[in-house]
């Protein structure tokens, strides 16, 4: 690495660089949530953020990349602020999640259709497709790897294969959502109850059988209530 370079990357790491980064990722968030991502402008995030359009791209290189580390940023930070009940990699850390991610987007349907319409798009920039692919897999990857190695998975599953088809499960249901074919409760359902029935499936005793009492348990009683997390300094407008 050359002087010169070594002096940018110092320079794009300094405590005012970084605090101008994540006041960029949060307008980044907000005019998504606004706009979608068809109508988004980094020209525009330049102007509410009173920096030059050229500056955002030498701290992104791309506006693809921008928006992936703006949905990335979102969910990591909504993480950090979620304080779970139940114990990590397990059945009911995967229902948890899901129903508090879940509750959590109700209040930001325009951000939740604009990452819809970029995973189920034919032509969607990788970058973004992978960051949403990621936020998508957070609730119910843990666990299922926690399977694999417990050797509760049937012979011919793949860990990675199955939490990637469960991410297209859910998105689907996301996506129904989004379309106003689904309400809230009915989206959660869909969600839980389809992913459990799936990974039973998929599954070999004693997995199988706790899945399934899970379900006739939560047929009868309904979902369990959490608590959300309180909105952090960088949450999505209005989420």
């Amino acid at each position: 690495m050359t002087p010169k370079s070594v002096a940018k990357r110092a320079a794009y790491s300094s405590p005012a660089i970084l605090a101008r980064r994540a006041r960029i990722l949060e307008l980044t968030r907000e005019l998504i949530a606004e706009q979608g991502i068809g109508r988004f402008s980094v020209a525009e995030v330049g102007v509410r953020a009173d920096v030059a359009k050229q500056t955002i791209y030498n701290i992104f290189q791309t506006k693809e990349r921008m928006i992936a580390a703006a949905i990335n940023e979102y969910f990591d930070e909504r993480e950090q602020r979620i304080r779970y009940q139940s114990p990590p990699a397990t059945l009911e850390r995967m229902i948890e999640r899901t129903i508090v991610a879940g509750r959590a987007a109700e209040s930001i349907p325009n951000y939740m259709s604009a990452m819809m319409a970029i995973y189920h798009s034919l032509d969607a920039d990788p970058e973004i497709w992978l960051a949403i692919q990621r936020a998508t897999v957070h609730a119910h990857k843990p666990w299922i790897e926690a399977l694999g190695r417990d050797g509760l998975l049937q012979s011919w599953i793949r860990p990675e294969v199955l939490a990637e088809d469960l991410a297209l499960y859910k998105s689907g249901v996301i996506l129904e959502w989004c379309r106003g074919k689904l309400d809230n409760d009915g989206r959660l359902w869909r969600e839980i109850s389809g992913g459990l029935m799936t990974v039973a499936g998929a599954t070999v005793p004693p997995a199988r059988d706790e899945i399934l009492a899970r379900l006739d348990e939560l047929a009868a009683n309904g979902l369990p209530t959490y608590a959300l997390p309180d909105h952090g300094p960088n949450a999505v407008a209005g989420g």
